[in-house]
C-alpha cells in the first residue's frame, strides 16, 4: 500500500494550513511594504524653548549668543503613522541645567510632542552653544557730540557733563571685553536754557560700533546729562596798574584793547561781575608810555566766547606834570644909566612865578632868567634926568620852555645920584683932586614923573 495513502486526512490539511498562513503573511508583508512603507521625513520650524537659564547663571555662566528660534527635526516611521504627526505640537527643548563648561560645544535638544508612539526621531538634533563666564567692569560714559546741534542765537552751549561719569556693565566675558564706553545721544535745537535730563546709555566698542545683547547688562541704564546754556554778554576789561610814575609824572589815561570781552556764565556769577581785570602792569618810576600784552584773569565758571582771547594789549599813557616855580630876582641889569649918574635899586627883590614841565622847572634857577630895567624906556622930560628916584619897567626873559605866570612887581624903583656928589661924600679930608663930574645936560624942561621923590639937595 502506498505510504501516502497511509496518512490520516487531518494531517494533510494541517500542513496545507501552515503553508497557507506562511504564504498569507508573506503576502501581507509584501502588501504593507508596498502600500505603507517606513520612511523618514524632515519637519522644519520646530520652535526651540530654552529652559533652566537661571541655573546656568547661578553657576556664573552665560550664553554669548541667543540660540536660534527654530530647528529642523527628521523623524522615522510608517507613512501612515507619520501622517498622524501633529507638527504644531513639536517643541525642541534646550535644557541648560547641566551645562558647567565654557567654550563652544554642540548640545542635544529634547523633542517633545512627537505622536504617535510608533514614530521616532531619525537622529537626535543638536545645537552649537557658546558659553562664557559672567564678568563685569567699569566703563566711562560720554555724550556723543556729533550732530550736537546749536543753542539759540545769542546763547552759548558748553561741554555736557554726565552723572555718574562711570557705570558698571556685566555679562558674558567676551561681550564685556568688547565694550569700550557708554554713549548718550543728545541733540540741541535752539535751546536757550540749561538742559538737565536723564538719558539712556548705549554701549560702544573702540570703533564706535554699537554692542547690544541680552547677555550684556548695565547696572544703571540711564545717567543724568547736564548741558550749560547761558546768554552771551560783553564785560569791560580793566588794567590792573601797580606802582606809580616817576616824580613829576602822572598817568594820563589807560587804554585796553579790546576793552571788553564776550563771555557767558550762570546768572549767579554774572550778577556779581562788573568787569574783568588783567594781570599786573607795573609802571613804577615810568617817565614814558608803558605798553604791555597781558592775560585777563580767569573767573571760575566764566566762559569766554570761542572767537575771543584772554590776551589783551594795555597802553598806560604817562604825562609829565606842569608845575609852578618861584624864583627871586636878586640881580637885575640896569641899562642905559644916564651919563654922570650912579643907579641903585632900592625896591624889594622881585619874585617871578614860572610854569612849565616838571623836568624843566626842576633845572631852572635865577641864572636861567635875564632881568633888566632900561632907563631908555622912560621919558625924563626936557630937563633930562636929575638925581632922585625913578620907576623903571621890569623886563624878564625866560627859557622858551618856561612861561611867566606872575611877578610880584612889574616895575622897580631905582635911585640915581650924580657921580660928583657920590665922590664928594666919600673923599678923604685932604683930597688931592676931586674928579671932574660929567656935565649934566641942561634940561629944557623938567620932566614930570608920575611919582618921583624930591631930589636931595647937593652939598
Amino acid at each position: 500500500m502506498n505510504r501516502m495513502d497511509n496518512k490520516k486526512p487531518w494531517q494533510n490539511n494541517l500542513v496545507l494550513k501552515i503553508i497557507s498562513v506562511v504564504i498569507a503573511v508573506i503576502l501581507w508583508l509584501y502588501a504593507i511594504s508596498e502600500l505603507n512603507p517606513e520612511t523618514t521625513q524632515p519637519i522644519s520650524d520646530v520652535p526651540v524653548i530654552v529652559v533652566n537659564e537661571d541655573a546656568l547663571n547661578d553657576r556664573q555662566l552665560s550664553l554669548v549668543e541667543k540660540p536660534v528660534g527654530t530647528v529642523t527635526v527628521r523623524i522615522r516611521g510608517l507613512v501612515n503613522d507619520i501622517r498622524k504627526v501633529n507638527t504644531a505640537n513639536l517643541k525642541a527643548i534646550l535644557d541648560l541645567q547641566r551645562i558647567d563648561w565654557t567654550g563652544t560645544r554642540k548640545v542635544e535638544l529634547r523633542i517633545e510632542g512627537l505622536r504617535p508612539r510608533e514614530v521616532r526621531l531619525d537622529r537626535i538634533p543638536e545645537m552649537p552653544l557658546t558659553v562664557n563666564r559672567i564678568t563685569s567692569k567699569r566703563i566711562p560714559v560720554q555724550v556723543n557730540q556729533k550732530g550736537f546741534g546749536k543753542a539759540a542765537d545769542g546763547y552759548s552751549a558748553h561741554l555736557p557733563s554726565v552723572e555718574p561719569e562711570n557705570i558698571t556693565i556685566y555679562g558674558a566675558q567676551s561681550l564685556v571685553e568688547q565694550v569700550a564706553k557708554g554713549v548718550v545721544e543728545v541733540k540741541l535745537n535752539g535751546d536757550a536754557s540749561t538742559i538737565e535730563q536723564s538719558m539712556p546709555v548705549r554701549l560702544m566698542d573702540a570703533e564706535n560700533r554699537l554692542i547690544s545683547s541680552e547677555y550684556l547688562h548695565l547696572r544703571q541704564e540711564t545717567v543724568m546729562v547736564r548741558i550749560p546754556i547761558y546768554p552771551i554778554q560783553e564785560i569791560p576789561v580793566r588794567a590792573n596798574i601797580t606802582g606809580a610814575p616817576a616824580s613829576g609824572f602822572v598817568v594820563d589815561k589807560v587804554e585796553v584793547r579790546p576793552d571788553s570781552l564776550k563771555v557767558d556764565a550762570s546768572p549767579g556769577i554774572m550778577e556779581q561781575l562788573e568787569f574783568l581785570t588783567t594781570q599786573e602792569v607795573n609802571i613804577q618810576d615810568a617817565v614814558k608810555d608803558v605798553r604791555k600784552t597781558v592775560t585777563v584773569n580767569k573767573v571760575k565758571g566764566l566762559y569766554l566766547s570761542s572767537d575771543q582771547s584772554y590776551q589783551v594789549s594795555v597802553v598806560v599813557h604817562i604825562r609829565e606834570t606842569t608845575t609852578n616855580k618861584d624864583i627871586i630876582l636878586n640881580q637885575i641889569d640896569l641899562k642905559n644909566i644916564p651919563e654922570g649918574f650912579h643907579a641903585e635899586i632900592i625896591s624889594a627883590p622881585v619874585t617871578v612865578r614860572l610854569k612849565g614841565s616838571y623836568t624843566d622847572m626842576s633845572s631852572l634857577d635865577e641864572r636861567s632868567l635875564t632881568a633888566s630895567a632900561d632907563f631908555a624906556k622912560i621919558d625924563p622930560g626936557d630937563g633930562g634926568f636929575h638925581p632922585g628916584q625913578y620907576d623903571l619897567p621890569l623886563d624878564i626873559k625866560t627859557p622858551k620852555e618856561a612861561q611867566i605866570v606872575s611877578k610880584s612887581a612889574d616895575r622897580i624903583s631905582v635911585r640915581i645920584t650924580s657921580v660928583a656928589t657920590e665922590t664928594t661924600s666919600s673923599e678923604t679930608p685932604n683930597p688931592t683932586k676931586a674928579p671932574n663930574p660929567t656935565k649934566t645936560p641942561e634940561p629944557t624942561k623938567t620932566p614930570e614923573p608920575t611919582k618921583t621923590p624930591e631930589p636931595a639937595e647937593a652939598p
